[in-house]
């Protein structure tokens, strides 16, 4: 089939939904579909992907956009969805695949050009809007609740990338037909030396143990609760290193304020975003790998990266967690810093306790990654594609038909 991925967001960037876009869009390819990209006027070039990119056209007034809902995403979507037509209008596609609010773009575009779309749902939009605190105001909030419910009505299929996501999109259209398909970023091989390379050029030493966390700095991610955590852990393990990756300088800034704060300023590493060919090696790095999020109901795309690394991984107890992960994989926590805390304790001292998570972990991505079960979702989201376009043709020859057979009128 020939698709054009719509994706709101500045692609590509090594976080979130970019990385899971880019991702989905190398699964297409691979298996055997020509695919188009359009984005917004920003971003970078994605590395090593056979795919046409196609960049919005206008007044972007600016380089870069923030994660999360915004005023200058709004303008930019604007800018995306006539850049929408005006790319139909040049090509034909076979099908629309859109992620996130893009699936409202592909719905009015989709009526017009008579082409099926699939939604690949990341979240819930009225959730992100309080999540992120965007806005709280109830009419707002209605609005994108009647977004998202238009965007899973009009799919002939929903991507859901978590089984709570899934329950979102069962909720706004219980007859949708919905494919729970994990975020999967499948980790390059780490070389011999990369472990030792990472503790080196951070000055880690030997004998010291490093927590890691990998991914994007918003608040969201809830890292002041793993900063908070760290005095606890420092007191019961004085050895342990904290090295946090994937900021910006305003966001490191703020909590290396944090960090001093909290006196855990030398104890605590802040590194700048790193291309994401050079996370595996930052994994290997690590003793023990930690999430310490507890809001929304979309899992960080690098759970199951960390549960493939062979390291213990450390989750607070929440759903965002936990509708992926369970005790025999992981060390979940409560969801406050003590709980954070002791988890870390536990995962740096606990030798029969890592071991057992670390079975756990094959036994998980064996569950939630088994080769055959994605593709099995992907044969289902090119039949439900398939279906939805042979319903609109015969839709299409029945009107036709209708007109050519009715009587003319003088």
């Amino acid at each position: 089939m020939r698709i054009l991925k719509i994706v709101p967001q500045a692609f590509y960037a090594s976080r979130g939904t970019p990385l899971s876009a880019y991702h989905r869009a190398r699964e297409l390819l691979a298996r055997g579909h020509e695919v188009d990209i359009l984005t917004y006027g920003i971003g970078e070039q994605p590395p090593d992907l056979d795919a046409r990119l196609f960049r919005a056209r206008g007044p972007h007034f600016c380089r870069t956009v923030r994660a999360g809902p915004s005023g200058r995403k709004i303008w930019l979507d604007v800018l995306l969805f006539a850049s929408l037509i005006g790319r139909l209008c040049r090509q034909r596609y076979d099908a629309l695949y859109a992620h996130e609010e893009a699936a409202l773009f592909a719905r009015i575009a989709g009526a017009l050009f008579g082409i099926p779309y699939v939604y690949d749902m990341h979240s819930s939009l009225p959730l992100q809007i309080t999540d992120w605190k965007f806005s709280r105001r109830r009419w707002v909030v209605a609005l994108f609740r009647l977004v998202e419910r238009l965007s899973v009505r009009g799919a002939c299929a929903v991507v859901a990338i978590s089984p709570a996501v899934a329950r979102a999109a069962r909720h706004a259209a219980p007859d949708s037909l919905c494919i729970v398909l994990t975020n999967y970023f499948e980790a390059g091989e780490t070389k011999s030396g990369d472990r030792e390379a990472i503790r080196a050029r951070h000055g880690v030493g030997p004998q010291e143990r490093l927590v890691v966390y990998t991914g994007s700095f918003v608040a969201l991610q809830a890292l002041d609760l793993l900063l908070e955590a760290a005095p606890r852990v420092l007191a019961a393990v004085p050895q342990a290193r904290f090295l946090l990756v994937g900021g910006k300088d305003a966001e490191i800034a703020q909590l290396q304020a944090l960090a001093a704060r909290l006196g855990v300023a030398d104890r605590v590493i802040l590194e700048r975003a790193r291309p994401q060919a050079e996370i595996p090696a930052y994994l290997a790095a690590a003793d023990v790998l930690v999430s310490p999020r507890v809001q929304g109901i979309n899992p960080p795309g690098k759970l199951l990266s960390y549960l493939a690394s062979g390291r213990p991984v450390v989750a607070t107890d929440a759903l965002v967690h936990n509708q992926l992960l369970t005790n025999e994989c992981a060390i979940l926590t409560r969801p406050d810093a003590a709980g954070l805390a002791e988890g870390l304790v536990a995962a740096l001292t606990d030798a029969t306790l890592t071991a057992r998570v670390g079975e756990g972990s094959a036994r998980a991505l064996a569950r939630l990654c088994c080769r055959s079960t994605r593709d099995a979702a992907y044969d289902e989201i090119a039949s439900a594609v398939r279906e939805a376009g042979s319903q609109r043709r015969r839709t299409q020859s029945r009107l036709v038909s209708s007109h050519h057979s009715s009587p003319n009128r003088h």
